[in-house]
């Protein structure tokens, strides 16, 4: 099983603000770091014209990370694909892949803001077979030979992308997911892996999830990818400091986020400006988190584990923006959690 830290947003929140030169040196920093304690990919994640420097372009910062760092794998987690023009992305994705020596690994979303398709000038119905047609053509640039692509949003003729990526045919291609159904069958329709979101799904959930991606491979005649799961992680010692990391860096991040995103909405369907501390939504989050001492954490890994999951990422740093305490938890997390599994290494 391998352990992809992350998510990093380079985020400066309400709750927490920050310099814009400050997150970008962090997470270099902590690319090194996790390098160092033996985790086996680094993962950043985006999203555009938001309010607190959340981090609109990932690939950037991983040529950055590249230059610093020898084998941890490098992951746009997740770059969103529909948002770009494929072309671009692939040169872009194939020159990243030099920079990083073949440590990049694609893990692509559709997006779900509608500001950030409407910001781009796009229409946000559709990006689910926009992302199919996406994956079509960077596997066909990808190759040795001109392209040519005619599809329902794209097309082109004799087209030939130089550089080619390191790897070959291409880096690993994956669907970052949420709790959609149509998401993991299409993952697995298009013979790439899948990443479940378990933030706020129950476990029974993530499990079916996982087996509607097999069984549309399976329908589909192809073969699937690997499985990873994605939520948030906070590990501590004692159950005290457990306590003490949810009530001052998860909740009231996640307080001002889920509200700043709109996800909360009142019975007409308008953004609540606030949400009161026994709103419902923080115990689904609650239940959805990995929480607890190593042996705890480990205990629910290993859940994860028996349900065909190859990758697990941990999130420590999605609410955690704090840098002395994301190392902190890295650090023991390393020491505790990861020698319980059996992990390749390198790139």
């Amino acid at each position: 099983m391998e352990f992809w830290l992350g998510l990093y947003g380079m985020q400066s929140p309400r709750t927490f603000p920050r310099s814009v030169p400050y997150l970008y040196r962090a997470v270099m920093e902590h690319a090194v770091e996790a390098e160092r304690l033996g985790y086996d990919g680094f993962a950043l994640t985006e999203h555009h014209f938001w309010y607190d420097s959340y981090c609109p372009s990932l690939l950037p910062v991983l040529a950055a990370i590249a230059q610093r760092t020898k084998t941890i794998r490098l992951l746009p987690c997740a770059l969103l694909a529909t948002l770009r023009n494929p072309l671009r992305l692939a040169e872009e994705i194939a020159v990243l892949d030099h920079l990083s020596r073949g440590r990049l690994t694609l893990m692509l979303g559709y997006g779900y803001r509608s500001e950030e398709f409407e910001g781009f000038g796009l229409g946000k119905q559709g990006r689910g077979s926009r992302f199919s047609e996406i994956i079509e053509i960077l596997r066909l640039t990808s190759g040795r030979q001109e392209a040519s692509f005619s599809g329902e949003y794209y097309s082109f003729d004799g087209v030939s992308i130089h550089p080619k990526p390191l790897q070959q045919p291409n880096p690993p291609l994956w669907l970052a997911g949420g709790g959609q159904t149509a998401t993991a069958r299409r993952a697995g329709r298009l013979g790439i892996s899948y990443c479940v979101a378990a933030v706020s799904q129950p476990f029974e959930r993530v499990k079916e999830l996982i087996a509607e991606y097999h069984d549309a491979a399976a329908q589909a005649n192809v073969a699937p990818g690997q499985v990873a799961v994605a939520t948030d992680v906070a590990v501590a010692e004692t159950q005290d400091e457990v306590d003490r990391i949810v009530a001052e860096d998860l909740l009231p991040v996640y307080a001002e986020q889920l509200v700043s995103f709109g996800f909360i909405r009142d019975e007409q369907g308008n953004p609540v400006t606030e949400i009161p501390p026994e709103h419902p939504i923080f115990q689904v989050l609650m239940d959805s988190f990995v929480l607890g001492t190593p042996d705890e954490v480990t205990e629910r890994i290993q859940a994860f584990r028996e349900l065909g999951c190859d990758v697990f990422v941990p999130r420590l740093v999605e609410a955690n923006f704090r840098s002395d305490r994301i190392l902190r938890e890295m650090r023991l997390f390393a020491d505790t959690v990861l020698p319980r599994f059996q992990r390749r290494t390198g790139p």
